[in-house]
């Protein structure tokens, strides 16, 4: 009888952890707790129309059409495989989207003419990125590469690479993850988001997006999260932009933004003045340990934004020349120099914080400019140690919550997004974008 029981026991063990098997042995790091993917491959390599299921791992697909993710739905797409857009397509998200890539097996989604850096000196986006609407409540997405974005709409404007559309801001709270994800050569926007939704916005690599115009984040309408650790190069107007609307105050938003490292960006707006990060219309933040080279501005909290519960410090802003300094904190701002900042405009500052620093093109410059930068500190860097080291504000991501939410990132002691202890960002970036 005893051995019966043993027997029914070991059975019931080994019923639970087969139970637990995520679908084609999808495996994550641990510090992940998303849903599960569906039960169900799908079967075509052609994405086009209605579409639900999980993408195999290790497998190509080519997007011959716009994709669509009704409410309710999900589509997974597992470790290591591609996506090739065929067209001027995009994913048009109404549910729930998992991108599982793993640190050993990336996702990519690339176009069908990888090699066209030239389209990026035209300002023309290859396909249409993801938009998602006021029903997609979930989106998940790691370890994911999205290349050459900013394919027109229908009325020729480019469109972003990742776009959370306004109307969430009546949705209640969706979560948006994404962390450990490289974004190249987008034409618009990169990350716009905009509603009353969280999100955690984590140790991405951002290169070049935007054409003669376009945020790098652009988020309003009530988005509240954390970001950090990324790194922006070369933005084409503001790298961070946050504000909540004009008229409507409620939802606010409210972003911690901290231990970020932002290079070379700002130059190629024209006739209008560009930010490292700007807060504006209602909007509030948390500003800390965050590096900015060779950018064509500094911090801008706008007399608009709610400059009361704005906090900021612990910041290293270096400008190229003298003609910098003035908009370390642009004059007529409501924000002020910190006792705890590191500031300065001249070329050797700028090269003292980073192990390579390449100076940006600040005239008209060629947009197939690659990124030849190295943004670990260097021995003796200005941002080693002169971080703050505990928040003085609360993280929307927890070490609680840790997994579904995001992963739980705190403030370094050294400033950016490549502290000296490995922790934070942990991927350098590339000349040319991973296909």
């Amino acid at each position: 009888m005893k051995n019966k029981s043993l027997f029914f026991l070991i059975a019931a063990i080994m019923l639970g952890a087969s139970s637990c098997k995520k679908v084609g042995d999808d495996v994550i790091d641990a510090t992940a707790n998303y849903p599960l993917p569906p039960a169900s491959y799908v079967k075509s390599q052609n994405l086009t129309g209605i579409l639900k299921g999980t993408l195999k791992q290790d497998s190509i697909y080519y997007l011959t059409g716009n994709v669509a993710v009704k409410k309710g739905d999900t589509l997974a797409v597992q470790q290591g495989a591609t996506i090739i857009a065929k067209g001027n397509y995009q994913f048009q998200v109404s549910g729930t989207l998992l991108c599982l890539g793993t640190e050993a097996k990336h996702v990519t989604f690339t176009s069908n003419a990888p090699t066209k850096l030239s389209d990026v000196a035209l300002n023309k986006g290859q396909w249409g990125g993801f938009v998602f609407d006021s029903t997609a409540v979930y989106v998940y997405m790691r370890y994911t590469h999205i290349n050459y974005t900013g394919g027109p709409d229908s009325g020729g404007s480019p469109q972003a690479t990742f776009d959370v559309a306004a109307s969430q801001t009546y949705n209640g709270g969706a979560h948006i993850v994404l962390e450990d994800c490289w974004l190249f050569g987008g034409i618009d926007d990169g990350i716009h988001l905009a509603g009353n939704i969280t999100v955690s916005i984590k140790r991405n690599v951002i290169q070049h997006l935007g054409g003669p115009d376009g945020e790098s984040f652009n988020i309003k309408s009530g988005v509240k999260g954390d970001i950090s650790y990324n790194y922006i190069w070369s933005a084409a107007n503001n790298a961070i932009k946050i504000g909540t609307d004009k008229k409507v105050l409620i939802p606010q938003s409210s972003l911690n933004i901290y231990n970020n490292t932002i290079v070379d960006g700002g130059w190629r707006k024209v006739g209008e003045a560009t930010n490292s990060i700007l807060i504006d219309v209602f909007a509030r933040a948390n500003i800390y340990n965050n590096v900015m080279v060779g950018n064509n501005t500094g911090i801008n909290i706008t007399t608009k934004a709610d400059t009361t519960n704005t906090k900021y410090g612990y910041n290293l802003i270096f400008g190229i020349n003298a003609a910098s300094a003035p908009w370390i904190y642009p004059v007529g701002s409501a924000g002020r120099k910190q006792a705890t900042d590191i500031t300065g405009a001249t070329t050797d500052l700028c090269n003292s914080v980073f192990t390579t620093w390449i100076p940006p093109v600040t005239t008209l410059p060629d947009n197939t400019v690659t990124d030849s930068n190295v943004p670990s500190l260097k021995a003796g860097s200005p941002a080693i140690g002169k971080g703050i080291a505990t928040a003085p504000f609360s993280y929307f991501t927890l070490p609680s919550a840790t997994g579904k939410l995001g992963t739980a990132d705190v403030v370094n002691k050294d400033m950016g997004a490549y502290p000296t202890d490995g922790s934070g960002n942990k991927h350098m970036p590339t000349s040319q974008p991973i296909q």
